[in-house]
């Protein structure tokens, strides 16, 4: 099992969403947490301070995020909606 991480930013993006959807992301960030493997999107062309950082969908919503296989630890950095998440990189 994966630590699970956050971000200010992961944080305020999150009290932002309605709960449902928070919930959601939630559960399936500790799902992640048993299940790194699954992480295997790496998003291209991210800019340099953001290097190695992924994606992962849950629904409409996009949370982004970097996996330390050696620390075992999974830092959530941000979550989106779709048409807006890559905007703000």
């Amino acid at each position: 099992m994966y630590r699970i991480a956050t971000t200010p930013e992961f944080d305020t993006n999150l009290k932002r969403l309605d709960r449902d959807i928070a919930r959601r992301i939630i559960k399936k960030t500790e799902w992640l947490s048993h299940h790194p493997e699954t992480l295997r999107f790496p998003l291209k062309n991210p800019p340099k301070d953001l290097k190695g950082i992924q994606k992962y969908r849950i629904g409409d919503y996009r949370v982004l995020l970097w996996v330390d296989h050696k620390e075992r630890q999974i830092t959530l950095y941000g979550v989106e909606h779709r048409r807006s998440v890559y905007d703000d990189i």
